[in-house]
């Protein structure tokens, strides 16, 4: 049929312009088939063929839902759309996993510090795997289904705060980010409901735990299992809870099977020999051996300092609260018991004695030699070398008022492996008779580093003006000090062959 064309100008006019629109419009799909290897406009694909992800923002308020918000830019010039995403829920490991396809780079990720502010959270890992991005999301607190809803450019993970009708898991003992006693231990907490508890599992580093539970209460459930905690190791709780009307909630925690000293004074706290502790009860068993059935050579109180030589295995038992057992002893060095064990529940770290931050080598002190800093104010003692690296820091018992230790800079001038010392009024306020007193350096006159066999107060003021040392202390000191000692000799006076370390006593 030939195709009939308008006369009235008018209408040629409009007639044109409608031509013009359809041939644009053809040409548009034109380009788009050729691009995108469809014919029509309505065959548009909806997900671009590659995504760059952000990691955006972080969103727990308290109470309130929590929001985990991706960005994401879409490839070529197609609008940003956003990818194709599944989630998946495990509710017996508590992780929900969400997957977005094509996504070939991120970039960011959320800190350690915003995950720790989002009670709903424990853990968020995210990474590209085969050229998809998937977030890992390790759930405590309240259990609902996460979703994801789109806002623009970017996907809002949400995590759904609940209600206060959900398990609450409480009480954590060993305590969330403690450190345990390495040894067979019972493992707590509890489970509060509101609704009788219908399921419950316990997982330790990944591995699921069989448990006790026992009602303490209406619908308050402490639960129980008992595990083999060993030292330098860390633990991973996690308990998944659910009641009869299948509301779930989950906690994880950590610690680390560590002894109380490597966990408080670190790895380096036998530097000095040893670490010294407070004795935290009184009328505590001094033992010949890590066992209490052994020989008791004393006891000591609250009022003693001891020096920690040794962190040994011995006889398992009761932890001071009864909450678990504990097999751990201490050596130790002192003045009355050198080389006895005390357990451990009764002997709690102190601050440790440190060396001066910038140490004043008195300028007597010969090329080479080793010299003694003693500051009676912190009543430490350091032992250096030459170029003042410390050999030595330890607490001292200096002398008390009235007797006071002398200040100044003086030489060692007679050093013996055991001495016999007296005193009493009126140079001395109280009458004293020693016999036996080891490993003394006489330094001014009649004042003098030795140990003490007497008493366990170090850190304090105690002697009648010479400086008390444990024993074992002392005879470290004795043996990094000049005049030497020829063989076979007990004693030895300093010469102009054999001098003297030089002592710097200060406040």
């Amino acid at each position: 049929m030939d195709m009939q064309y308008p006369t009235d100008k008018n209408k040629i006019i409009k007639y044109a312009i409608f031509l013009l629109a359809l041939t644009a419009l053809g040409a548009t799909g034109f380009f788009a088939a050729q691009r995108y290897g469809f014919r029509s406009l309505a065959s548009l694909p909806a997900f671009a063929d590659s995504y760059q992800a952000t990691s955006s923002s972080l969103d727990c308020p308290a109470g309130a839902d929590e929001q985990i918000k991706f960005d994401f830019a879409a490839s070529g010039n197609l609008p940003s759309v956003l990818p194709e995403f599944s989630i998946n829920e495990n509710p017996e490991a508590a992780i929900t996993t969400i997957k977005f396809k094509n996504v070939d780079s991120l970039s960011g990720q959320f800190s350690y510090d915003q995950v720790l502010k989002c009670p709903l959270i424990g853990r968020i890992d995210s990474a590209i795997s085969n050229n998809d991005l998937v977030v890992t999301i390790s759930r405590q607190g309240v259990y609902l289904p996460a979703s994801v809803k789109i806002n623009g450019a970017a996907a809002v993970i949400t995590l759904s705060a609940g209600n206060g009708q959900f398990p609450k898991i409480m009480n954590q003992l060993p305590a969330p980010d403690s450190a345990a006693f390495p040894s067979l231990r019972t493992i707590s907490f509890h489970v509060a409901t509101f609704n009788p508890l219908a399921q419950l599992k316990i997982y330790v580093n990944g591995n699921e735990q069989n448990f006790t539970s026992a009602t303490s209460g209406p619908n308050d459930n402490l639960v129980q299992f008992p595990y083999l905690i060993e030292k330098d190791k860390e633990y991973s709780i996690k308990a998944i809870a659910s009641d009869e009307q299948q509301r779930t909630a989950v906690a994880s925690w950590t610690f680390e099977g560590q002894i109380p000293s490597q966990a408080i004074l670190g790895q380096d706290r036998f530097k000095f020999l040893g670490w010294w502790g407070r004795i935290t009860a009184d009328g505590i068993s001094v033992r010949k051996d890590p066992d209490n059935n052994s020989d008791k050579l004393g006891t000591l109180s609250s009022i003693n300092n001891v020096k920690i030589l040794k962190e040994v295995y011995g006889q398992v038992l009761p932890s001071a609260d009864g909450q678990y057992s504990n097999g751990l002893w201490y050596q130790i060095d002192g003045g009355k018991y050198p080389g006895g064990y005390v357990f451990s529940e009764y002997v709690s770290p102190i601050a440790q004695p440190q060396p001066p931050a910038n140490p004043q080598r008195p300028a007597q002190v010969s090329s080479g030699d080793n010299w003694i800093d003693v500051d009676l104010a912190k009543r430490t003692l350091t032992l250096f070398t030459f170029d003042n690296k410390p050999l030595l820091a330890t607490y001292v018992s200096p002398g008390k008022e009235g007797n006071s230790t002398q200040t100044g800079t003086f030489n060692v001038w007679y050093k013996l492996s055991k001495a016999e010392m007296r005193g009493g009024p009126p140079l001395h306020s109280y009458v004293y008779d020693l016999k036996n007193i080891p490993w003394v350096m006489y330094y001014n006159a009649d004042y003098a580093i030795h140990g003490a066999y007497w008493h366990d107060r170090f850190g304090t003021d105690q002697s009648a003006g010479c400086t008390n040392m444990t024993q074992g202390d002392a005879k470290f000191v004795f043996d990094g000090t000049k005049p030497l000692i020829p063989e076979g000799k007990g004693s030895v006076f300093s010469g102009v062959s054999n001098p003297g370390t030089v002592v710097y006593n200060h406040n």
